[in-house]
C-alpha cells in the first residue's frame, strides 16, 4: 500500500487545527470567568490550573503541529506565491500572535497582575472566531486577486 502524503498531511493539519481552535475558543472564555473571581481563593487557583494545562498540553502542541503539517502541505503541493495562501499564512501568523498574547494573559493571572475586566475578555473572545472564519473562507474559495 502506497502512502498518500497529501491526505496524511491534510488529515493531521485538520486534526491539529481543530484542537488548536478549540483551545483558542475556550481559553478567553475561561478568562471571562477567571477575571470575576477573587484572588487567593480555591476557584482562582482552579482557573490557573485549567488555563495552564490547556495551554501546555493542548494548545501549544496543536499550534506547533498545525504549522508543521500546514507547511508540509504547501511544500508537497508546491503552491507558492498564491494570494489566498499568503493571506492565509498571514492570518495564521496573527492567530499565533493571539495565542501568545493569551499565554501572557495567563502569566498575568498567575502573578496576580491581571488588570483586565470581564468585558475586555468577552471582546477578545471574538478574535479567534473572526480569524477562523477568514481562514476557512480563503481555503474554501481560494481567491486570487
Amino acid at each position: 500500500m502506497e502512502i498518500n502524503y497529501y491526505n496524511l498531511f491534510k488529515f493531521f493539519h485538520i486534526v491539529f487545527f481543530t484542537t488548536w481552535m478549540a483551545g483558542l475558543f475556550y481559553l478567553p472564555r475561561l478568562y471571562v470567568y477567571h477575571s470575576g473571581t477573587k484572588r487567593e481563593t480555591p476557584e482562582y487557583k482552579i482557573f490557573l490550573t485549567m488555563e495552564k494545562k490547556l495551554l501546555k498540553y493542548i494548545m501549544n502542541p496543536s499550534m506547533t503541529l498545525t504549522w508543521l503539517f500546514g507547511l508540509l502541505l504547501v511544500l508537497h503541493l508546491e503552491i507558492y506565491n498564491q494570494f489566498w495562501l499568503n493571506l492565509k499564512l498571514l492570518l495564521v501568523f496573527l492567530m499565533s500572535v493571539f495565542h501568545m498574547y493569551c499565554a501572557r494573559i495567563r502569566k498575568n493571572f498567575e502573578n496576580n497582575n491581571n488588570q483586565k475586566d470581564e468585558k475586555f475578555f468577552r471582546w477578545i473572545n471574538e478574535v479567534p472566531t473572526v480569524l477562523f472564519l477568514l481562514i476557512v473562507f480563503l481555503v474554501v474559495f481560494q481567491p486570487n486577486i
